[in-house]
């Protein structure tokens, strides 16, 4: 009898355990779930236009044209962002702002809680009071489907945000016989905002992430160049004899005018296509070298079936080109992009980064104008004597390659989740 009670009262013990850690469970996740979340992590940045309409004019203190915002530092529940501005004077100004979404300071709701949707609502210290969402929409933001939060009153005739990440993507506000705290009456004025810039998301070009996208296109150019190349060494014979009717012109010159427009027009006007399309430095950049580097495979493919000069020729254009772009880089230097090199050294990653990529990339360029310093079409030497330096070239142009593509898919994509 007795061992049945204790048995009973471990049994009863044991349930008010389990009860009282499933209610302190569901307590804690209660309160954890109201918790605002914030969505930004540093260097997110947001580019916006600014534009009014109607009657009246903005004191000259808020006569903005253009501004960005760019978060410095994140400290849960504490953010700052450095907010640079543009008036319709020219003249630039920056502050860095404060946010916490636990205390209510959302500068203006410009960043709220990530995540929230319709009918959620987020603490606004200035009102004072909650702000409801009122309804979500999916839209295409700066080339890239999102999912879209909105929001309004009396001032806001409509706020849009980014719902993973806070950020207000656009609004209009309107300022209705108004009187700011400087003495300027403002009668009827519309002041619409939009974001015209981010590196939060990346565009989508054919249902793919840009930068994605960019890595795609690499490897279409890879195969394209490399197979076309087989095609040629594989009909080589059949092209022999239709040359021996014309041999200069057919296995000298037209080769060479082919190959040489073809790279210089690749060079210069591609990139440009590229970037019309939206696609930025990094991806064109990307898109350039992938083809470079097929063209130098493809060089060397010939040059194992004893087709020397298209070998050369091919090896002299690429070379020639890679330090053409090389130098109107360096000549077209700034110290803003001086500055900008801090990004370079921001993290152990991206300095081992850098130092590969230029490590190797700085004597595969070297290697190749010694290549082309040293070619002769007609030298029946020159393939003997190249033999040690076009293998050393291989090998550095594929590590720098090699290198610079990790690069990419770190520092521009998240497939290897670090983006």
């Amino acid at each position: 009898m007795m061992q049945m009670k204790k048995a009973i009262a471990v049994a009863l013990i044991s349930l008010m355990m389990c009860f009282s850690f499933f209610t302190l469970s569901t307590v804690t996740c209660a309160f954890t779930s109201v918790e605002p979340v914030v969505g930004v992590r540093e260097g997110d940045w947001m580019e916006y236009t600014i534009s009014s309409a109607g009657t009246g004019n903005l004191p000259p203190s808020h006569d903005v044209i253009w501004m960005r915002m760019e978060v410095l530092t994140v400290d849960e529940p504490m953010f700052f962002t450095n907010v640079t501005v543009k008036y319709a004077n020219g003249i630039m100004g920056s502050a860095v702002w404060t946010f916490n979404f636990v205390e209510g300071n959302t500068e203006g709701w410009t960043i709220i809680p990530a995540n929230l949707s319709a009918g959620e609502t987020f603490f606004d210290s200035y009102i004072p009071g909650e702000v409801i969402i009122q309804r979500e929409e999916q839209k295409t933001v700066l080339g890239a489907s999102r999912s879209v939060i909105i929001g309004s009153d009396e001032l806001r005739e409509i706020k849009e945000w980014d719902k993973t990440t806070g950020f207000f993507i656009s609004s209009i506000e309107v300022y209705k016989n108004a009187t700011n705290s400087e003495g300027y009456y403002i009668g009827d004025l519309r002041v619409t905002i939009q974001a015209v810039a981010t590196n939060l998301w990346d565009r989508q070009i054919s249902g793919l992430e840009q930068s994605v996208f960019a890595l795609v296109m690499s490897g279409l150019v890879f195969i394209v160049v490399l197979s076309v190349s087989a095609v040629i060494i594989w009909q080589r014979e059949n092209l022999t004899k239709l040359s021996l009717r014309y041999p200069l012109l057919l296995n000298r010159v037209i080769p060479a005018v082919i190959i040489i427009v073809a790279v210089v027009f690749t060079a210069t006007v591609v990139p440009l296509v590229w970037m019309n399309m939206g696609l930025r430095n990094a991806e064109v950049n990307m898109i350039m070298q992938t083809l470079w580097l097929s063209l130098i495979l493809a060089s060397f493919a010939f040059r194992r079936v004893n087709k020397y000069f298209i070998h050369g020729i091919l090896m002299t254009a690429v070379v020639i080109a890679t330090l053409i772009g090389f130098a109107s880089v360096i000549l077209m230097w700034t110290p803003a992009d001086s500055a900008s090199m801090d990004v370079y050294f921001s993290s152990p990653v991206k300095i081992a980064e850098f130092i590969a990529h230029g490590v190797l990339s700085i004597p595969a360029l070297i290697t190749g104008a010694w290549f082309v310093a040293l070619w002769r079409p007609n030298s029946t030497t020159f393939p003997d004597k190249s033999s040690r330096l076009v293998k050393i070239l291989l090998i550095l142009w594929t590590l720098s390659y090699i290198a610079g593509l990790i690069g990419y898919i770190v520092d521009y994509t998240t497939l290897l989740g670090l983006y």
